[in-house]
């Protein structure tokens, strides 16, 4: 298929529902094309398969050489960016989450009409296979299955931290997908016996056996090949080979960090950004690359009581979680998340330490991505800018402190030997590995966390440098303003940076389905065409709005 009728570029939570679901029409041939790694029926890593999330230390599922800043002023540091088929929900960790409906209530308003909650809340239900409802109210042929872990299976220390938030007044709910109050919940996660990954639930052998579709991996899109102000298709790179693809129409579902960049380099966005690094503009749109946002989030480490942890049989990472608001004017309710794991490595120490981390939902700062050349071997440039609004710093505290208190709280406390601030790199990384470098880090927690109590302070205190000890037997060492600002990091959910809008709104990229103002057959459908981010991890409204943009596109195509 050197001619298609539609290219999608990118096989991750978005592009491999875009391709399952346009393929459905025989009558359109469908090329997917993803830069890493095919992972078929049958020949899925272990490591992605693992209801642990393992595959989030594997460096080969990553793009090499992407950086980030993280807050406005500070020098760029790695910042991962999934390059595997399913993308990032073949890497993180499985919340299955929809957000709260004001969340796409304010979509609705920011121009993206049709994406109020009354109009998402269907795809939602339709494509969630929820495996804890009764046989009658689950949606069995929906693709997509979630399961919790059940409350006889929370390890002790959860069954305290329950208990820890309702001496504080929260209630504690069954089913987060049945309320839109604060509360304390078992997460809905996105596996069954294993991980569910888009690649799993979409790209499946029948759907890889229909004749109108190809996917090639291994492959990265430099370019979208425009005629004038239309999308005619893309080039790719294979090594050193460049191939050209014919297409009568481009979906880009590369994520919110590479979906702009390759308008960038395709030369739509600000004309005259572009003209200084080289690139013709073809399409005016200035907003491509802004508006990008990202969650903040900080980890506290806990070394477990032998009581006082998860089974060793239990693969679970993340867990239970606290949904809860800042109270600060001007600020959406539930936009504050404290959230609890039960193993921090799929290996044999991994239950002797659990984390705590607690996040902003609803951040107001906004970043930008930009392109340092117009090559594509120059990984995009990202200026995160956690934080700048002084919003997010002050609901980072608040967020802080109630979990701070949680684990203070006695009878959490009596289930473990020590709290620790960590830093702001993310902590599985820092505790897991693959290969030789995997092995000699778990050899080492395994005998930090076996180590008498002052041994054990000792080192951890020097190896989590700026990070702390927060609490033990002897006592409470209280977190300063400061301290918790610096410790503060980043999830892995950006979003933003093609927004929907409508055509007037010089920052807005795409239309309400998805298509790129001012280009013809060309479409963004990935977390960056988020307005403003869903109080929620980003893998299920990612899914919702592939499922969503793919009706849309075949209603198109059918009436052309």
């Amino acid at each position: 298929m050197s001619e298609a009728d539609v290219v999608v570029v990118g096989a991750g939570s978005a592009g491999a529902v875009m391709a399952a679901r346009l393929s459905e029409d025989p009558g359109l041939k469908v090329v997917l094309i993803e830069a890493g790694r095919d992972t078929p029926p049958g020949a899925v890593p272990a490591d992605i398969r693992d209801t642990f999330p393992a595959s989030y230390a594997n460096p080969g599922y990553f793009w090499p050489g992407q950086t980030a800043a993280m807050r406005a002023g500070e020098p760029q540091r790695p910042f991962l960016q999934p390059r595997v088929m399913g993308g990032g929900s073949s890497v993180m960790g499985m919340l299955a989450l929809p957000g709260l409906a004001a969340d796409y209530d304010r979509w609705e308003a920011m121009g993206a009409h049709g994406w109020g909650w009354a109009d998402v809340a269907p795809a939602f239900r339709a494509l969630v296979n929820d495996l804890d409802r009764t046989s009658h109210e689950r949606n069995a042929p929906a693709p997509y299955p979630v399961q919790r872990l059940p409350r006889e299976g929370w390890p002790q220390y959860i069954q305290r931290f329950e208990e820890a938030t309702a001496a504080h007044g929260f209630a504690a709910v069954p089913d987060i997908y049945e309320t839109q109050d604060d509360a304390f919940f078992a997460l809905p996660l996105s596996h069954d016996h294993e991980r569910a990954s888009s690649a799993r639930c979409y790209l499946g052998d029948s759907v890889r056996a229909r004749a109108n579709l190809r996917i090639i991996t291994g492959a990265k899109v430099a370019v979208v090949l425009l005629e004038g102000t239309s999308a005619r298709g893309v080039v790719i790179e294979r090594g050193d080979a460049h191939e050209t693809i014919n297409a009568r129409q481009v979906v880009v579902c590369a994520g919110a960090v590479n979906s702009p960049a390759l308008l960038l380099r395709s030369g739509i966005g600000a004309a005259n950004e572009l003209s200084r690094i080289g690139v013709t503009p073809l399409a005016d749109r200035p907003g491509v690359g802004r508006n990008y946002q990202n969650h903040s989030q900080l980890h506290f480490a806990l070394t477990l009581k032998e009581q006082s942890r998860l089974a060793t049989t239990q693969r679970n990472y993340a867990m239970t979680a606290l949904r809860f608001s800042s109270g600060v004017d001007g600020c959406p309710a539930g936009d504050l998340f404290i959230y609890q794991t039960g193993r921090v490595s799929s290996r044999d120490f991994g239950t002797r330490m659990a984390l705590v981390a607690a996040a902003l939902y609803s951040p107001f700062s906004r970043g930008v991505v930009t392109l340092r050349s117009p090559y594509s071997a120059d990984a995009p440039l990202v200026e995160q800018r956690l934080l700048s609004d002084p919003r997010d710093a002050q609901r980072m505290v608040i967020a802080t402190r109630l979990a701070e208190r949680l684990i203070c709280d006695p009878g959490v406390k009596d289930c473990y030997h020590e709290a620790y601030l960590l830093p702001r790199e993310a902590p599985l990384r820092l505790i897991n590995g693959t290969g030789a470098i995997g092995t000699i880090k778990a050899i080492g927690a395994s005998a930090v966390l076996r180590a008498p109590s002052a041994m054990r302070r000792a080192v951890m205190t020097r190896a989590i440098r700026p990070g702390r000890l927060v609490a033990d037997a002897s006592g409470h060492r209280p977190l300063l303003d400061d301290e918790i600002v610096a410790a503060s990091g980043t999830m892995f959910h950006p979003s933003g940076t093609c927004r929907m809008g409508a055509a007037d709104d010089t920052s807005a990229v795409v239309d309400p389905e998805c298509r790129v103002h001012g280009v013809d057959g060309l479409r963004v459908v990935d977390a960056s065409v988020m307005p403003c981010l869903p109080a929620a991890n980003t893998n299920l409204p990612t899914i919702m709005i592939a499922e969503r943009a793919a009706d849309m596109m075949r209603r198109r195509l059918r009436s052309t």
